[in-house]
């Protein structure tokens, strides 16, 4: 069996995480985080959105950072792509429309309600290892945040998350 892409994140907290990719599943965006992180384009972000049973998401907004405001076709049921990864606590997503397109960018990890994130959002693989720095993600306290979009919930972090290190190791 090969081998597959895995990208480590290292938070400035110390924790970490691993991502293990299945670009059979979702290539054009797992292609495009991997070029990304091989880059340094990870390093230093801030986790900017967690919602509790929801998800985590490094960096929601462009501020600043116009190498990681682009959208790719989404490998997903409701744009015609079929064979795409069911989300599930733990599996990684690309933030996107729900429609057509997806970030090339924008990761985001699943914790729950994942039913309506399904056939809407290319999933480009899960956590395999440092679960438990995601549960910890998962109770920083936040403040609410405005974003003018009915139904998106943003909460930020109280005190920085930073990814201090995203790297790739390669298939």
């Amino acid at each position: 069996m090969d081998k597959k892409p895995v990208l480590t994140v290292v938070m400035a907290s110390g924790g970490r995480f691993s991502i293990t990719l299945e670009p059979e599943r979702a290539p054009l965006a797992c292609a495009s985080v991997l070029r990304l992180a091989r880059q340094g384009a990870y390093d230093g972000l801030a986790v900017e959105r967690i919602v509790p049973g929801f998800v985590i998401q490094p960096r929601c907004s462009d501020e600043g950072r116009p190498d990681l405001d682009f959208m790719i076709d989404g490998e997903f049921a409701a744009n015609g792509f079929a064979g795409g990864l069911t989300f599930e606590p733990g599996v990684v997503g690309m933030a996107g429309d729900g429609a057509r397109r997806a970030s090339g960018s924008q990761f985001f990890i699943a914790l729950g309600g994942c039913e309506r994130l399904n056939g809407r959002f290319t999933a480009i693989g899960r956590v395999t290892d440092g679960w438990e720095e995601i549960l910890r993600l998962e109770r920083v306290p936040t403040k609410p945040v405005e974003t003018g979009l009915p139904h998106v919930i943003v909460n930020r972090p109280l005190a920085p998350e930073i990814l201090v290190r995203v790297t790739a190791e390669e298939a």
